[in-house]
């Protein structure tokens, strides 16, 4: 039998989040569709509701119970959250990462603590609340990512995201299954919703949980002096009940679930499905997550299939499915034969799409697919598969030698720092970053054979920095060029993204500059966030890109004087201050 605890989470810079432990959810229910809770759990649980306090000019006042951020249910036999069952109501485009900091929750460990919020993470901590609930070092090394239930990326606001920061809302994910696939769905969720919610007046009600898998735990025995602590899920689910207010014909219902490995399929179904799915797993017979199953309705959930079918299928063109069908008649066959060779070309119909295509094949395949053309809109590349040898700086290695101390690639001449882990795009630096042993630094992955000019490189040399501050090729005409950089998201300071092959760059001047849809040159930010400026530098948390008052974008930056931005976030609360700017006025 699973002993079950319940944590809400809440970190506000002005705020202190506040739990209690109580034997209902009768001052946190709103987060469940008709204030009803999933039925079918441990009726011994453990359940916390969460609120948060305020301070302000000295004065500390409780809010109501009822505007909490989200509810988990927590196991402490597992020490993993069993589901988070959250209502996001998103009124920001803002995509920043997530906090690098975690917290704890010392009420679960201790319920008689008088510290009733959670707390950043620290060492002496860590050998308190240990006992109750995990710790970070317990994820260290095992392949496994803190894979967050309420995920991160459906909070608005940068408090918000710190808030799913706590180790009672993670589990244990691996890393390719995090990362890629159940990201891809969180994303579509994401998008599928936003789109309803901003059109109805409606309120989206969402559970996500896990099942533990009794025969599997981290940290592994070899690599912890205290192993098998925390319980691995065998599947993540997640469960959407859409409530619309006044018209109960626009309301609906539909789940899905996944497995818990590197190629784990997840598959979208009815919520009675999903009740039925989670009995199984659970060798229980009385799980049900929505009271009625929330207007189920096969039709709608047609429908809902429509907006994952990216997920589901790879669409092709006649003449390669003609090709994959031949391939499989082939093998249906039995024919003694084999695929020796394979050109895969694939056209993407924009630039947004090939990015979140291509981090996913790293992580997945540790393939690359490098451009081969840019057009207006659309993107063409072909399937690289080559294991290369390289360098971080995408420099040929005639050997490596990776160990403890780090990966060392030799390339003839010299000795440069190639990359232990993969070479993904990290948000919070707005670079790209891989672990060379237990360093993290700069690297540069292959993306590309065309430069900015539009000519080609050298099959053996792509698009890398290759010991530079920027990215270049040599060309198959015999010279190099400048290549335009892996930064998808980059706009202009008029406030438009740049075009395709010209993301923002200095590309041989002083400043960083690009081409948009305009025709025109325009400084840029190499990010569309709230927060970068067009001279490399960042915004003031309290203080977004936006017009404040005048006709151009610009903040106040974290060096104390203020740049020229790029994307308007008046969405994003800013603080009411003193418009006097510091530093030389430049255009």
């Amino acid at each position: 039998m699973f002993v079950l605890g319940l944590l809400t989470c809440i970190v506000l810079r002005a705020f202190s989040a506040q739990a209690e432990v109580a034997k209902t959810f009768d001052k946190c229910s709103r987060f469940f569709y008709k204030d009803t809770e999933p039925q079918g759990m441990d009726q011994n649980a453990k359940k916390i509701c969460q609120r948060f306090e305020i301070n302000s000019s000295g004065v500390r006042r409780s809010t109501p119970y009822n505007s909490g951020s989200y509810a988990t249910l927590y196991s402490v036999p597992h020490r993993i959250p069993l589901y988070s069952a959250y209502t996001p109501k998103w009124s920001c485009s803002d995509t920043t990462g997530r906090t690098n900091k975690w917290h704890l929750e010392p009420k679960i460990s201790e319920p008689k603590s008088p510290t009733d919020y959670m707390v950043p993470e620290n060492k002496k901590n860590q050998d308190t609340y240990k006992g109750n609930q995990a710790i970070s070092s317990d994820y260290r090394d095992t392949g496994y990512d803190r894979g967050q239930l309420n995920p991160n990326s459906f909070s608005c606001t940068d408090d918000g995201r710190k808030a799913t920061s706590t180790l009672t809302n993670a589990a244990p994910m691996d890393a390719r299954f995090n990362c890629v696939h159940w990201k891809n769905w969180e994303s579509t969720l994401k998008s599928f919703l936003i789109k309803k919610l901003d059109s109805e007046e409606a309120t989206a009600y969402i559970v996500t949980g896990t099942v533990p898998d009794a025969n599997k735990r981290i940290p592994q025995k070899e690599i912890s002096e205290e192993p098998e602590r925390v319980t691995v899920p065998s599947h993540i689910w997640t469960a959407v009940c859409y409530k619309h207010n006044y018209n109960n014909k626009n309301s609906f219902s539909f789940g899905y679930i996944g497995e818990n490995l590197s190629r784990g399929k997840v598959n979208l179904m009815s919520v009675s499905q999903l009740n039925n799915r989670l009995n199984q797993l659970y060798e229980l017979s009385n799980i049900t997550i929505f009271v009625d199953n929330c207007f189920e309705d096969n039709n709608k959930l047609n429908k809902v299939k429509q907006a994952f079918q990216k997920l589901i299928g790879l669409p092709a063109t006649p003449d390669v499915q003609n090709t994959i069908n031949a391939l499989q008649t082939v093998r249906t066959n039995g024919e003694d034969v084999k695929v020796t060779d394979m050109i895969v070309k694939l056209t993407f119909g924009s630039l947004s799409s090939y990015s979140t295509m291509a981090e996913n094949l790293k992580v997945f395949s540790e393939s690359a697919c490098l451009i081969t053309n840019y057009g207006q809109e659309s993107v063409e590349c072909q399937l690289d598969s080559k294991k290369r040898k390289i360098a971080a700086d995408g420099s040929p290695c005639l050997r490596i030698s990776d160990s403890g101390s780090g990966c060392h690639c030799y390339t003839g001449g010299e000795t440069k720092r190639c990359c232990s882990t993969l070479c993904l795009y990290q948000d919070d630096v707005k670079s790209y970053r891989c672990d060379s042993g237990q360093k993290e630094i700069a690297c540069s992955p292959p993306y590309s054979l065309v430069t900015f000019r539009g000519e080609q490189c050298k099959d053996d040399h792509p698009c890398g920095t290759y010991g530079k501050n920027y990215y270049w090729c040599n060309t198959i005409s015999g010279h190099s060029d400048y290549c335009s950089p892996p930064l998808w998201r980059s706009k202009a300071k008029n406030g438009q993204y740049c075009r395709n092959n010209n993301a923002c760059a200095k590309y041989g001047e002083s400043q960083q500059w690009c081409y948009t849809d305009d025709s025109k040159k325009h400084k840029c930010c190499t990010s569309d966030d709230c927060y970068s400026t067009v001279r490399g530098k960042t915004c003031r948390s309290d203080h977004p890109c936006d017009k404040h008052g005048e006709k151009y974008l610009w903040c106040y930056t974290t060096d104390g004087s203020w740049d020229y931005c790029c994307t308007e976030c008046s969405s994003v609360p800013v603080s009411r201050g003193t418009r006097q700017r510091t530093g030389r006025n430049w255009s």
